[in-house]
């Protein structure tokens, strides 16, 4: 497997990150929704590339190499020598469920020799646990699932996703690998501290959050916030939600907030919020992030790529609310993948509005947030 890395930096074009010319098969490119929108930097991107595959999304932050971007895209051809891909997609159409879009797009996938699916989906109207369910409904679990949802910045107005497409609302692409020779690794991990007390779930419909311990739950929410909560809902991204069943030991999934209704006093996030789960608030601590990221490369390498320097790629997913938090520091998160992964990853990524992958302790795939989330590949050859 052979890639080469380029960015745009408007109005310069694309220009040369890393890497030889290639004879590229599949290119994935990550940018901002403003240079996004328009058509130059796709329509450029597929002449250099007229024979691949070109598969991208929206962003709230750029990740190439071992920097954090804003405003600009960024993008991996791959050339491989052994694995062969298919790419489909849809339009999600007018009250189409995200359950039935996962299972749709999952049937249009050949079979045989499906090994791994990667998965880009539009981020402010698909319910990202649906989507991931709807597709484990039809691959099951022997099929690695990983990906993310599209980013806006911290806007949330607009998503764009692309699969040979020009970048677009309402999309959803996904990528499946075939054969024994594509090597693949994942992790998952936050680094969230949980503070104030365990509350349960009461109320609840998919991924709308009405009431906790029998109270409105953004009310509640509000009073956990004070001043922030008129900074609502980009502020809720710097206090996400944990939950998991009730009794359980192991850790839980967080959730990010989406938007709120004032009139139902309800709270919509990136996935489901099932009632009789129990939720606690989650506040950021800086260096247990990094860590986050850290263990997540470390989970990435643990089978197949521990003990190889081998040529990879390393696709880093994390979401928009590590990177409000942290700021300046922002590139210690990405700095720390790179360290574990060496000087022959190439790393490309971007920051979103919710990571796939499967979860570390429970085994299979589910949506995250606030999470880093790594994917790395190789081929055997």
């Amino acid at each position: 497997m052979k890639t080469k890395q380029l960015i745009w930096e408007s109005p310069d074009g694309w220009d040369h990150f890393e890497g030889e010319d290639i004879n590229a098969q599949l290119v994935l490119f990550f940018g901002s929704t403003d240079i996004l929108a328009e058509s130059d930097p796709y329509e450029k991107l597929k002449e250099k590339y007229p024979n691949a595959t070109l598969v991208g999304c929206t962003t709230a932050g750029e990740i190439i190499g071992d920097e954090v971007y804003d405003d600009s895209i960024v993008a991996t051809a791959i050339e491989f020598e052994k694995t062969q891909f298919q790419a489909v997609s849809l339009l999600m159409e007018e009250n189409m469920e995200s359950y039935s879009a996962g299972k749709k797009l999952s049937k249009q996938l050949e079979k045989e020799g499906l090994k791994f699916v990667f998965i880009i989906s539009d981020g402010q109207k698909v319910n990202g646990t649906d989507l991931v369910n709807g597709m484990r409904s039809v691959l099951g679990d022997e099929v690695i699932l990983t990906g993310g949802l599209a980013g806006d910045g911290g806007r949330f107005e607009k998503t764009l996703v692309s699969c040979n497409t020009a970048p677009e609302e309402d999309r959803v692409a996904i990528i499946g690998f075939y054969g024994d020779a594509i090597q693949v690794g994942h992790g998952s991990m936050g680094g969230w501290d949980p503070f104030g007390p365990s509350r349960k779930i009461t109320k609840s419909s998919s991924n709308i959050l009405y009431e906790l311990d029998g109270k409105p739950a953004l009310q509640l929410y509000k009073e956990y916030l004070g001043e922030k909560a008129e900074e609502l809902p980009g502020s809720a991204l710097l206090f996400p939600l944990m939950i998991k069943p009730e009794d359980q030991n192991e850790s839980g999934l967080v959730r990010t907030i989406l938007s709120v209704d004032e009139e139902t006093q309800s709270m919509t996030f990136a996935g489901d919020v099932p009632e009789a789960y129990e939720a606690q608030l989650m506040m950021a601590n800086f260096d247990h992030l990094v860590d986050g990221a850290s263990q997540a490369a470390e989970y990435a390498r643990f089978e197949s790529f521990q003990d190889t320097d081998d040529p990879s790629l390393a696709i880093l997913i994390s979401c928009v609310g590590r990177k409000m938090v942290l700021g300046q520091r922002i590139g210690d998160e990405v700095e720390s993948v790179k360290d574990i992964m060496g000087e022959n990853t190439r790393q490309i990524g971007f920051y979103s509005y919710g990571e796939i992958s499967p979860h570390v302790e429970v085994g299979h795939c589910q949506l995250h947030n606030q999470t880093m989330t790594i994917t790395l590949i190789k081929e055997n050859v």
